[in-house]
């Protein structure tokens, strides 16, 4: 039982972590978009997680730190149906060799 809490409580804490860290500095497209005078000609587009955050949670640590928990969770469940459908898969084909 201590493993399992183990291995769900690591990537909670690294995402918290890290998410202190995070969007501090604009990433290099943002840059090269304002350097080249781009942004003028675009327009807004709403997004759930613009600039990493949540929005409707007014702390910025912790708007950060719960859109990049939801982005954890969305490549887990990617990951898991991804693993089924190979798996689902690689059985039949083993079956059919039998």
């Amino acid at each position: 039982m201590n493993r399992k809490i183990f291995f769900v409580a690591l990537p909670i804490f690294v995402v918290f972590f890290s998410s202190l860290f995070a969007s501090r500095c604009p990433d290099i497209l943002e840059t090269l978009v304002i350097n080249r005078t781009i942004a003028n000609q675009s327009r807004e587009v709403t997004s759930i997680f613009a600039n990493y955050s949540v929005p409707f949670v007014n702390d910025k640590s912790l708007s950060t730190f719960f859109a990049g928990l939801a982005g954890l969770l969305v490549l887990n469940v990617i990951y898991k149906g991804l693993h089924g459908i190979v798996k689902h898969f690689m059985n039949k084909q083993w079956r059919k060799d039998e």
